[in-house]
């Protein structure tokens, strides 16, 4: 079983090589954010849980300010390290951000509003790499595979082609996204 973790851990290195090695990010970022933006899934969701983008990651922000531009509300994780789980807080513009633990940009929670999971119809789940199946595999804490157990709302993640590769190896708590969204489109995920 000790194989399983290392195997993970170097697709998650051989991915974040590629994306740190890539030519035409912004295009291929612009296409992801245009691909998100017109699906029924977008339109629909009137509120939206995303982290704050940092380092390789797709830029969320601009999904943030479309989503405000659209009168959405916008939801951010306040990760709690000690136990790997996550709660999620209203997010507006002008709203203070602290960078507490993993350089993670979130919510200072003694003015913001929490927002409970069923109240939240779109997750926008990070990740580094995906199968077509929706399964991922993350930065390694487990916080989203934790607080998407009883989720009831959709969940997505955003991927380059790249990203997306016909096998990872999966653990028992691994848990999968309905939709990917890439450069390329909307791949709908079996989850079987």
């Amino acid at each position: 079983m000790e194989k399983l973790p290392f195997i993970k851990e170097q697709q998650r290195k051989n991915t974040l090589r590629q994306w740190q090695q890539l030519m035409n990010r912004e295009l291929i970022e612009h296409a992801i954010q245009t691909k998100l933006l017109q699906t029924d899934t977008w339109r629909q969701a009137q509120t939206i849980g995303v982290t704050i983008s940092k380092g390789l990651e797709w830029d969320t922000e601009y999904l943030i300010h479309k989503a405000w531009q659209q009168e959405k509300r916008i939801v951010i994780p306040k990760c709690n390290p000690k136990d790997s789980s996550m709660a999620f807080y209203q997010y507006q513009a002008g709203d203070q951000l602290e960078n507490v633990w993993a350089d993670i940009w979130e919510p200072s929670i003694s003015n913001a509003l929490f927002v409970e999971k069923k109240q939240i119809d779109l997750m926008i789940v990070p990740g580094v790499v995906f199968n077509k199946k929706g399964f991922r595999i993350g930065y390694g804490g487990g916080f989203y595979d934790r607080f998407l157990q009883n989720y009831t709302g959709i969940t997505l993640s955003l991927a380059a082609d790249f990203q997306i590769v016909e096998t990872i190896m999966l653990e028992k708590h691994d848990k999968p996204v309905d939709i990917l969204i890439s450069n390329f489109g909307k791949i709908y995920c079996k989850h079987t």
